[in-house]
């Protein structure tokens, strides 16, 4: 191998290497941070209905016989 096309391959890694560095910088500078208070609240309301529902909604969900 000679020395320019190391040269030119190393180039392009770096090239590579360097687009790559600053797309992962803008996805961390895109970072929405915590989760707004309705989603927030949403996913407390529905553990607290599953906690209510307790085992009838388990039951309620297992495959009930079909009879002909």
């Amino acid at each position: 191998m000679n020395w320019y096309l190391a040269e030119q391959i190393a180039k392009d890694r770096l090239k590579e290497a360097r687009a790559l560095a600053r797309a992962a910088r803008l996805m961390e500078a895109a970072d929405s941070g915590p989760d707004p208070l309705r989603v927030t609240i949403g996913l407390a309301l529905i553990r607290l209905g599953r906690s209510l529902a307790g085992r009838a909604a388990k039951r309620a969900a297992s495959p009930r016989r079909v009879t002909a």
